[in-house]
């Protein structure tokens, strides 16, 4: 398949029993994928991307009291009903260290901030397989599937929008050490 892009864009539930309950609803079309949904709740705190082309994924966390779900040991992540195992580095230099490690079935993956600044999803054997720019003015945010990519692939990319991805960059490892250790984490997930 060749590469394609599409935009996420955030929407309000039209209920106000939804608006409670949801965190964030981001919606777009994901080319020949059709309609992807991801929804983040607050109870149960819990992601969940649904789409008729791709795979159910889900990623969730005991613990999480509110917003994006926390990454580490305890988080459950699962794309077409296969469960992933996550391992980070937070106190990785280099932004390939700092890395999400998820392995899913056979496949091995890193979600990175790339040096260009996205955000990447990297397959171990076939390399970037889809890439997430910053919104920047619009408040859209830019998903870019490149032609390796396959529904696995873009299923996992889009559940990873749920998930607190703020050790990616320098900054955001440095913020989430600090809170870390305020609230009594070992900072190991």
């Amino acid at each position: 398949m060749s590469g394609f892009s599409f935009d996420l864009v955030e929407r309000v539930p039209a209920h106000r029993r939804e608006r409670k309950a949801t965190f964030l609803l981001l919606v777009g079309t994901a080319g020949p994928y059709g309609e992807v949904c991801l929804r983040v709740t607050n109870a149960p705190q819990e992601a969940t991307l649904v789409g008729d082309g791709l795979p159910d994924a889900t990623i969730s966390h005991p613990d999480t009291p509110y917003g994006y779900i926390t990454l580490d040991a305890q988080t459950r992540l699962t794309v077409g009903g296969v469960a992933a195992r996550l391992s980070r580095n937070r106190r990785g230099l280099r932004k390939e260290d700092r890395g999400i490690g998820i392995v899913l079935g056979d496949r091995h993956y890193t979600y990175l901030c790339a040096p260009t600044g996205r955000e990447e999803l990297r397959d171990s054997e076939r390399g970037p397989v889809v890439q997430k720019d910053d919104p920047g003015v619009s408040a859209a945010m830019t998903m870019v599937v490149l032609s390796e990519a396959d529904a696995t692939d873009l299923a996992l990319a889009l559940i990873m929008q749920g998930a607190n991805r703020l050790g990616l960059t320098v900054g955001g490892a440095i913020v989430s050490g600090v809170m870390s250790f305020l609230n009594g984490s070992h900072g190991n997930g």
